[in-house]
């Protein structure tokens, strides 16, 4: 028996247990005959189990997030009236929570992880009430982490911090502050995308990391291209968008 204590999101008891979970269930008979009745309803989600709607749902070679995140917006828009739909759910977003339990400090890890997944279970349901514009798999992560650190703050005992300042979240605790933010936020993605005329992914990347709202490293994790591959990215957008105001002067 190994007695050693975990150091790693994947190693905590609740993310062994949730992975375990999803391997009995992915290609069970109850989720293929679910996913059967939703493909009647929303080609979105036409796969044969679930083993192919989580590859579907965290596919890198994509266009867009946007395209990618198809499969995630069709299964919140059923999150509120199916249990099954946010399960299924919840292990779409799984890596990104893992990254997110390995990139706190604090807590013991079992804690973390306990608290980062009670938060994203929260979080989509509330995703799902509340439609926008922002790719879910990014809100998804983004609201988790902002929760977590937002009873990091509360929880003063316990010496828990992230790679980012906490300053952004302390008294934030205005459940309408969220839609807010995104909203303005997506008019500034919208102007960048315009005025600079690039690609809606490279404007969301330039605004998202330059605002503060994330970092490349957690956009990274929560998208699954890689940190130099985004900052390569964002240097070229910025470039055209540079170039672009100069013109119109």
């Amino acid at each position: 028996m190994d007695n050693r204590r975990p150091r790693r999101a994947r190693e905590t008891q609740l993310i062994r247990r949730l992975e375990a979970e999803w391997q009995a269930l992915a290609r069970s008979r109850w989720l293929r005959e679910r996913l059967q009745s939703w493909a009647t309803e929303d080609p979105r989600l036409a796969f044969a189990d679930g083993v192919e709607l989580v590859a579907a749902a965290q596919r890198r070679d994509v266009s867009s997030w946007r395209e990618r995140d198809q499969v995630l917006a069709a299964l919140l828009e059923r999150v509120p009236d199916d249990v099954l739909a946010k399960r299924v759910a919840l292990q779409v977003v799984l890596p990104g929570l893992k990254s997110l339990i390995d990139r706190i400090r604090g807590w013991d890890v079992e804690e973390r992880a306990a608290r980062v997944v009670a938060a994203a279970v929260e979080v989509l349901a509330w995703c799902a009430a509340q439609p926008a514009g922002t790719p879910p798999s990014f809100r998804v992560y983004e609201n988790t982490r902002r929760r977590v650190l937002r009873a990091a703050v509360r929880d003063r005992a316990e010496p828990v911090v992230f790679r980012d300042d906490l300053s952004d979240v302390e008294g934030t605790d205005n459940p309408n502050r969220p839609g807010a933010d995104e909203q303005r936020l997506d008019e500034l993605i919208d102007w960048v995308r315009t005025h600079g005329r690039v690609h809606e992914n490279a404007a969301r990347l330039v605004v998202l990391t330059r605002a503060g709202v994330v970092s490349v490293d957690e956009l990274a994790a929560a998208t699954g291209v890689h940190a130099q591959t985004l900052r390569q990215r964002r240097l070229r957008a910025e470039r055209r968008v540079r170039q672009s105001v100069a013109l119109a002067r």
